[in-house]
C-alpha cells in the first residue's frame, strides 16, 4: 500500500495521502487504474488557526506533527477491465502501485493491445502533456512489441501540441 484516498473531487479525480509516489506513477485504487497528476505537501489543519510563533514552537518540539501530509492528486484512467470509471473511489480506499506485469496484462485484453482512456486523458492534459508522455514511455518499456505504434502516437500528440504553439 502506498496511500489512502482522503478526498474525492469528482467521479474521475481524487486525492490520496501517500508515502512515496511521483507524478506519472500508475496506481490501483480498488479496481480503478489511475495516474498521479500532481503531488504536494498539505500543512496540518491546526496550522490554519495558529500564529507563526505557535507553529515554530510546535515544529521545534513535535517535528513529525508539524510536517503535514504528502497528497497526490490522481486522475482515474479506467477500470482494470478497461471500462470507463463511472464511479469514484471511496474515502479510505487504499492505493497500490501497479506492477509492469499487471499494466501489461490490463492493456492486452483478448490478445489485442488497447488504450481506450488515452483520448480522454489527452483532453484533460491539453496544457501539459508530460503525463501522457510518461504513460506512453512506460508502456513502450513494458510492451516492446507495441513500441512502434506508441512512438507514432506520441509523435502525433507532440506534433499537434507544437502546431498549437504560436511563436511571437
Amino acid at each position: 500500500m502506498i496511500g489512502k484516498v482522503i478526498r474525492v473531487l469528482s467521479h474521475s479525480e481524487f486525492e490520496a495521502e501517500v508515502e512515496d509516489v511521483s507524478v506519472g506513477d500508475i496506481v490501483l485504487c480498488g479496481d480503478i487504474l489511475a495516474i498521479v497528476a500532481s503531488v504536494y505537501q498539505e500543512e496540518p489543519e491546526y496550522a490554519k488557526y495558529l500564529g507563526e510563533l505557535d507553529r515554530e514552537e510546535i515544529r521545534r518540539f513535535m517535528p513529525d506533527i508539524s510536517e503535514g501530509k504528502k497528497v497526490a492528486r490522481c486522475i482515474s484512467l479506467c477500470r482494470i477491465n478497461l471500462d470507463e470509471p463511472r464511479t469514484a473511489p471511496k474515502i479510505g480506499d487504499t492505493l497500490k502501485p501497479v506492477s509492469d506485469e499487471m499494466l501489461r496484462n490490463i492493456h492486452y485484453s483478448n490478445g489485442e493491445f488497447r488504450i481506450p482512456y488515452l483520448i480522454p486523458l489527452i483532453e484533460r492534459c491539453k496544457k501539459d502533456i508530460s503525463l501522457v508522455r510518461s504513460l506512453l514511455m512506460r508502456l513502450m518499456e513494458i510492451i516492446p512489441e507495441e513500441r512502434d505504434l506508441l512512438e507514432i502516437i506520441l509523435a502525433e500528440i507532440e506534433y499537434n501540441r507544437m502546431k498549437g504553439v504560436e511563436l511571437h
